[in-house]
Parts: structure tokens; C-alpha cells; sequence
């Protein structure tokens, strides 16, 4: 069994909420509408802000891990979710999922998103040591994040876009892992393990066209995983490219809370 120090809390206020309101219903019907731009909050479906952030650390395998926790301000739905981030790293898409993250968590999900290269810088000569290594980061948050209060570890999901939907479907399909709901977005790859007597949801979620990650290797994987023995639904976003807009990851996420939501009832 993996065992981990748990989050090391840094004592710091927690920041950001107060911006995100103030860009609020009431802040953007006195702003002239502008063109949708990446990680701008403001999804149709917003709820009122009711959750927090606080910068963490964790250990994997001895290293310290930079992490962003959101925790639900009122009750907790008792299912987390393991945000892992894309190509481009922590602190950039820390800014592009952050109002993502506080909405989930304003429907009750305590989320986490860690800073899985802190485990291992990318490296061509050594794939598959850093590939093991941000597995083993985001098997670490998972127990991590379900041993906080009132937390079920089979209801703690893996969230992965780009490079992460990599590292989340390596992670879920790892032995022993625990994991029973992924959710994939512009991902590929492929996996080794047999999930048979394994209860593994996957949804995965793609571009009409891809130029990073072609649709056909999305594709290619979800077969794979059904081959192996998940459950996997595939869905394509009103979306041509690799790098979404707001209102595609509005509908991601939208698609990603259905999805939750059929798995362990309604947050």
C-alpha cells in the first residue's frame, strides 16, 4: 500500500476567490462583452463562489510536491477529483483550470492539482522514469486527497488534459491503484495493464480536429482500455484545435460533473 505525509498546508490566506467574484455576474453585466479567451471564468452554468484554495505541498517517493487544494466552504459531496496538468506545466495551467477548480469545489468536490513535475523534469532519454514518477504524484494526491475529512477513496477521480490525460490513464490503470473513475480529455498514448475484475469508468473527451493530439490516437486508446476491461464513453467537443476556449472547457467540464455525477450521485 502507497503511503504518503499528507498535505503540508502552508498557513497562507487563501487567495484568488475574491477576483473571482469580482469578475461575478454583477462585474460582467457592467463590462462590454468581449471574445471568448482561454482561462477566463464565466461558464453560463457558474454557481455562487463557495470554496477556497490553498497552496500544499505532498510527498511522492521522498520529493516535495507543489499542489493548489480546493476545499468546498459548505458540505462536502465526499468525492475528490486529481487535476493533472497538461504539457505546459503547473503554474500555467494552474491559471487556465483555477476557476474550473473553485467551481468544482463550489459544488462539493475537494480538488487538488498537483505539480507532477516536481517528481520528474521531462526527459526523452528517460521517458519512462519520469513517466512512472508523475504516475506515482498523481496515485500520491489521490490518497492524499481521500485521506482528508469525510472523503471515500473510490470516489476520488482522475482529471487529465494533454500530457495529464496521459498520466491519468497510466495512473488508473496501474495495479492496485483504487482508481474507479478517469476522466481523459485530448489525451493519447497508450496502456500496458489488464483491468480484468477491475471497475474502471473512463470518459474521454476530444476535438473535432487535433493538431497536438490527433482524434485517431484518442480513439486508439479508448479501445485499448476497453479491450482491457473498462467502461469507456467517448464524446467530441464543438471544437477545432488542442488549445480550448471558454466555452469548450466550460462544456469539459460540464460533461466532466455529468459524468461524476451518473458515477456517485448528484453533488
Amino acid at each position: 500500500m502507497r503511503q504518503t505525509a499528507g498535505f503540508r498546508r502552508a498557513g497562507v490566506a487563501l487567495a484568488g476567490v475574491v477576483a473571482l467574484l469580482a469578475t461575478g455576474p454583477t462585474a460582467r453585466a457592467q463590462t462590454a462583452p468581449q471574445p471568448p479567451q482561454v482561462g477566463v471564468p464565466g461558464c453560463a452554468d457558474d454557481v455562487p463562489v463557495r470554496a477556497s484554495r490553498e497552496p500544499i505541498t505532498f510527498d511522492s517517493r521522498g520529493r516535495p510536491i507543489r499542489a493548489h487544494l480546493y476545499t468546498p466552504r459548505g458540505e462536502p459531496n465526499g468525492a475528490g477529483i486529481v487535476l493533472l496538468h497538461g504539457g505546459t506545466g503547473f503554474e500555467m495551467n494552474s491559471i487556465l483550470f483555477d476557476a474550473h477548480a473553485i467551481q468544482l469545489a463550489s459544488r462539493g468536490y475537494r480538488v487538488i492539482l498537483p505539480a507532477y513535475f516536481d517528481a520528474a523534469a521531462s526527459d526523452e532519454r528517460r521517458r519512462t522514469v519520469a513517466a512512472r514518477s508523475w504516475r506515482q504524484v498523481a496515485l500520491d494526491a489521490a490518497d492524499a486527497l481521500a485521506a482528508e475529512p469525510g472523503m471515500a477513496r473510490e470516489r476520488v477521480a482522475l482529471w487529465g488534459y494533454s500530457r495529464g490525460a496521459s498520466v491519468g490513464a497510466d495512473a488508473a490503470t496501474a495495479p492496485g491503484s483504487g482508481v474507479r473513475s478517469a476522466i481523459l480529455v485530448a489525451g493519447g498514448g497508450s496502456i500496458e495493464e489488464d483491468l480484468a475484475g477491475r471497475d474502471l469508468s473512463v470518459l474521454m473527451l476530444h476535438a473535432r480536429r487535433d493538431e497536438a493530439v490527433p482524434v485517431r490516437s484518442t480513439l486508439r486508446l479508448a479501445e485499448e482500455l476497453r479491450e482491457a476491461g473498462a467502461a469507456v464513453e467517448v464524446q467530441e467537443l464543438a471544437f477545432d484545435g488542442h488549445q480550448y476556449d471558454l466555452p469548450t472547457w466550460c462544456a469539459a467540464f460540464a460533461r466532466t460533473r455529468a459524468f461524476l455525477e451518473a458515477a456517485n450521485g448528484p453533488a
